[in-house]
């Protein structure tokens, strides 16, 4: 029994231990990206590695850069209530809850800008229970340590625009030749839509992507 006992404690102990660890990492890289760029995200290295996907010339720009209206734009399409909520959206939270359990099975996701620059910046696109465990964990700490507007630009800096495509900017100049300041309102609305699922479609293709031309249709009403 006291064997038994023993083994318990030393697991606990390393659950425990292996949580310092993991939250000392994620804070310490946040404290730093609050002023320097990562040079590189596990999804780069992910997409590389198991899909092959070679990796754009990368172009940054400050968020103050981006014109306000894309920044709007991609509020209102991916979350609504960024400014307001510590990383989760519990209403999105129950209503994709209740999405799934009326169509039987997981089929619309709940997360925030802060939760995809989770996964993007510091994990992967992994769809397990651990990732998403993780994800959580990483998303209080970034809310804690950084600002909402340094996370912001991250997501539109890092966030995946296509095969091996990183960020409005890179995406602005893939697609279009151009920096996302001389994007058209047209433009900008496609690219943005196409955020639902950058892999598959482009911004000459949303209307393919049920959720993108949605998504293209809700901006027509706010633009």
């Amino acid at each position: 029994m006291k064997k038994k006992r023993n083994f318990f404690v030393q697991v606990l102990r390393f659950i425990v231990y292996a949580h310092l660890f993991f939250w000392t990492i994620i804070a310490t890289l946040c404290l730093f990206y609050n002023f320097i760029n990562p040079p590189i995200t596990p999804l780069m290295i992910q997409r590389k590695l198991i899909r092959g996907y070679e990796c754009q010339p990368r172009k940054y720009i400050p968020l103050e850069e981006i014109p306000k209206s894309i920044v709007r734009m991609t509020i209102i399409v991916e979350d609504a209530n960024y400014y307001h909520h510590f990383g989760f959206d519990w209403d999105m939270i129950k209503k994709a809850w209740e999405k799934n359990k009326k169509s039987g099975k997981i089929r619309y996701g709940a997360s925030t800008i802060s939760n995809q620059v989770a996964r993007t910046i510091f994990l992967t696109t992994n769809r397990n229970v651990l990732r998403k465990y993780l994800e959580a964990q990483v998303t209080v700490i970034m809310e804690l340590l950084m600002t909402k507007d340094r996370m912001l630009e991250l997501y539109l800096n890092y966030v995946e625009w296509g095969k091996g495509i990183y960020g409005i900017e890179t995406a602005s100049y893939y697609y279009y030749g151009t920096s996302c300041r001389n994007l058209s309102k047209t433009q900008a609305m496609k690219l943005v839509s196409i955020l639902s699922n950058p892999i598959d479609y482009a911004p000459q293709t949303y209307y393919r992507s049920p959720s993108a031309r949605a998504r293209y249709n809700m901006l027509q009403r706010y633009f």
